[in-house]
């Protein structure tokens, strides 16, 4: 049974006549019928009395009318959404995302979806940046959104969001009022660090600069997270080091974040695909997304 045959039958029902349903399929009446005759043999059932002088569908034929008609909206249906997927307009793209991505970056391309009109469903993943990349590798995600810079030949990288990294005091701190705080003036404090496991991260450039400064830190927590540092920090558990988008988040009941003086070490995020692989259609417009609202 193909379309055409369906499409055959549903004009003969509804119009009450082969000659009437061949004048509106633009063919003769002879391989109208003659195409009914075979249907009804090919599905074993009557679907028209013909006892009359107009056709009357059997119940067979009613039901039969009603599931196809379904078929053929389903097929329409079916139509436009692969073209839609051959294009990128529908479809699932999967990120590993930093929760700096989550927070700030992921808002942003879902507006853009919005405003879009694309039918993409995001599928977003937190995690450690190498288990992420594992899994682009092995095309479980699409994309990766990470702040560590790795560098590898079978991925392509781009930066995103570049940002001055601030710091997080507490609020009893002697510099929690500054404008600026020097790294020398944090020497005695308690150093709540980011672990950095893969390429270089937020922590690498802390350290550097301390060693610049002639600041031995004090180091008491390595987390893969800044917002459980910056929860820390506004319990005076140490100082933390964030970029300032995180700053946004102030009014959340976390500290605020205060610039460096002297030392500037800016940090940013990065979107990564597979160099070597074809991204799919959906995947492709979501980067392009994500590259034209937030590349430098």
């Amino acid at each position: 049974m193909d379309e055409h045959r369906l499409k055959c039958f549903v004009a003969v029902y509804e119009q009450g006549s082969v000659s009437a349903a061949a004048t509106r399929l633009h063919m003769t009446q002879p391989p109208l019928s003659i195409l009914l005759r075979k249907l009804e043999d090919e599905l074993g059932v009557t679907l028209f009395d013909r006892s009359g002088h107009r056709l009357a569908p059997t119940a067979t034929g009613e039901l039969f009318y009603l599931r196809a008609k379904a078929l053929l909206v389903n097929l329409q249906t079916m139509r436009r959404e692969l073209r839609e997927a051959e294009q990128g307009a529908r479809g699932s793209v999967h990120i590993g995302c930093a929760t700096a991505a989550s927070l700030f970056v992921m808002p942003g391309v879902m507006e853009d979806l919005r405003s879009s009109g694309l039918d993409i469903t995001v599928h977003v993943q937190e995690g450690e940046t190498g288990y992420m990349l594992q899994r682009l590798r092995e095309r479980s995600l699409d994309l990766v959104i990470s702040r560590s810079e790795y560098i590898a030949p079978e991925l392509e990288t781009r930066i995103i969001m570049d940002e001055p990294l601030q710091v997080a005091l507490p609020p009893d701190h002697p510099q929690a009022g500054c404008d600026r705080v020097r790294l020398e003036d944090l020497r005695h404090d308690r150093f709540l660090l980011h672990r950095s496991p893969l390429g270089a991260g937020i922590s690498d450039m802390v350290l550097r600069a301390c060693q610049q400064a002639g600041v031995v830190p004090n180091v008491v927590y390595w987390g893969g997270e800044t917002l459980p540092m910056l929860l820390m920090a506004q319990k005076g558990l140490g100082v933390a080091f964030a970029p300032q988008s995180f700053g946004q988040l102030a009014a959340a009941g976390l500290p605020r974040l205060v610039p460096l003086a002297g030392a500037q070490l800016r940090t940013h995020l990065n979107v990564v695909w597979p160099r070597q692989l074809v991204l799919t259609p959906a995947a492709s417009r979501i980067r392009d997304l994500i590259l034209e609202r937030f590349a430098p």
